[in-house]
C-alpha cells in the first residue's frame, strides 16, 4: 500500500511510474501533489486512468461518493418502486462496476494510441457519468418531449410485461405482442384472458388491475419451472426470478462449466462468477486468489518499493 504522506512511498511510485503502461488512481495522486505532467516527463507513454465519483471538474468535483449516492444522483432511485410509495435501492451495488468497465474501455483505447504514437494521455472516468450513460434511452426519450417515466413497482408496462408470483417463487413476463399473450394464456390454462376485455394490448394496459388479479389466481397453482418451460417451448419470453443460491445450482451454469473453484489460503475454497464473454482461440480461467495483504511486498521491491 502507498501511504500519500511518505516521502519514500511517493519517490517509489514515481519510479514505477517511470516503466509503467498503466497508472490508475483513485484520487491519491492529487492528495500527494502528484499531477500526469511529471509522471509523463518521465514515461511519455504512460496512461494514467483516473476514478472518481463525480469527475475532476464541476461543482461536485470535490463530493464524497459511493454506490448509493450515484444512484441517487444518477436517477436509477428515482425510478425504483412502486408509483403510490417511496423509491427504493435497486439492491446491488452497480455504479463503481460500471465506472470500471469503461475505464478498461477507456485505458485499452489510449494504451492502443500510446503503442502507435508513443504518447499516453489521461483517461478520466466519472461514476455519475457511466451510471447515467447505461440509462440514456430515459434521457434521450425526454429530450425529444416524451413524459418521464413514473415509478411502475413490478410492472413495467401493465401485466404484460411484469414481475408475477407462481406456487414456489416468481416469473418475468414479457409478452406484448397478442401471439406471445396468447400462448401464455393457453399455458397457464386461462385461454379466456385473451378475449374480451383482454383481447389487445391496449385493453390488457387498461384493465391492468382486474387482469393481473385473474392471472395471479391461475399462477398460484403452478410451479415456476413448469410456467417457463411450457412458455420457452412456445417462444415466448419468460424467465424465472432467480435468488443467489438459485444461479449458484443453476443447470445452465453448470453445464457451461461457467462458476470457477478457486482455492484460498485463508477463505477456503470459494465459487467465483466466470467469464462475461468466451474467446474462441484461449480459455479464461481465474489463475488463483487474490494476493493476501503484503503477499508481493518482495516483487514490489524489486521495482522501487521502499518497504
Amino acid at each position: 500500500m502507498i501511504d500519500s504522506t511518505c516521502d519514500a512511498d511517493l519517490e517509489a511510485l514515481r519510479k514505477m511510474a517511470a516503466s509503467a503502461d498503466v497508472v490508475v488512481d483513485d484520487g491519491l495522486l492529487a492528495a500527494a501533489g502528484i499531477d500526469y505532467e511529471s509522471l509523463r516527463s518521465q514515461n511519455p507513454a504512460l496512461v494514467l486512468v483516473s476514478l472518481s465519483g463525480f469527475g475532476d471538474d464541476g461543482p461536485y468535483r470535490d463530493f464524497r461518493a459511493n454506490d448509493f449516492a450515484i444512484y441517487a444522483a444518477s436517477g436509477w432511485i428515482a425510478a425504483m418502486g412502486r408509483p403510490d410509495e417511496p423509491p427504493v435501492y435497486p439492491g446491488r451495488d452497480y455504479p463503481f462496476y460500471i465506472a470500471a468497465l469503461y475505464a478498461a474501455f477507456g485505458t485499452t483505447i489510449a494504451l492502443y494510441h500510446a503503442r502507435r504514437s508513443g504518447r499516453g494521455q489521461r483517461v478520466g472516468v466519472s461514476a455519475l457519468d457511466a451510471a447515467i450513460s447505461v440509462d440514456f434511452y430515459e434521457t434521450t426519450s425526454h429530450s425529444f418531449g416524451v413524459p418521464l417515466r413514473q415509478r411502475h413497482g413490478s410492472r413495467i408496462s401493465g401485466v404484460s410485461s411484469s414481475l408475477q408470483p407462481c406456487r414456489d417463487g416468481w416469473i418475468a413476463l414479457t409478452v406484448n405482442v397478442n401471439s406471445a399473450w396468447d400462448a401464455f394464456c393457453d399455458v397457464i390454462g386461462a385461454p379466456e384472458l385473451a378475449t374480451g376485455p383482454f383481447a389487445t394490448p391496449q385493453l390488457r394496459l387498461a384493465n391492468a388491475d382486474a387482469l393481473e388479479a385473474r392471472v395471479r389466481e391461475k399462477l398460484s397453482t403452478l410451479a415456476v419451472a413448469d410456467v417457463v418451460e411450457a412458455c420457452q417451448a412456445r417462444h415466448v419470453a419468460v424467465a424465472p426470478v432467480a435468488t443467489v443460491a438459485d444461479l449458484l445450482d443453476s443447470r445452465q451454469l453448470r453445464a457451461r462449466d461457467w462458476w470457477q473453484r478457486v482455492a484460498h489460503p485463508v477463505a477456503g475454497t470459494l465459487q467465483h462468477p466466470g467469464p462475461p464473454f468466451r474467446l474462441q482461440k484461449a480459455q479464461w480461467r481465474i489463475p488463483g486468489p487474490a494476493p493476501l495483504l503484503g503477499q508481493d511486498q518482495d516483487s514490489l521491491v524489486t521495482n522501487g518499493w521502499s518497504r
